[in-house]
């Protein structure tokens, strides 16, 4: 197994809109990475990935520290709040 960084459209912004979101994923190859994050929830199902690469194993275990919608939803209140 191998560990992948994968960037998809996330959903729910609004008619037509998505922001991006990182998903930190184990797999065997990047396509397969690339199709378990677009099955997660509030992933845009009908988009392809933004972008894939692979990652090693302790960045891998560094960012799954934290939940992937935990570190979106922290990033958008930092944008908030320099708005």
């Amino acid at each position: 197994m191998k560990f992948y960084m994968v960037i998809c459209h996330r959903g729910h912004c609004g008619n037509g809109h998505s922001t991006e979101i990182k998903f930190a994923i184990r797999a065997n190859n990047l396509l397969e990475a690339c199709d378990k994050a677009r099955k997660m929830p509030s992933v845009k199902h009908t988009r392809l990935a933004i972008y894939g690469k692979e990652i090693t194993k302790q960045e891998y275990n560094e960012y799954r520290q934290i939940s992937a919608y935990e570190r979106f939803n922290q990033n958008q209140q930092k944008t908030k709040r320099r708005r």
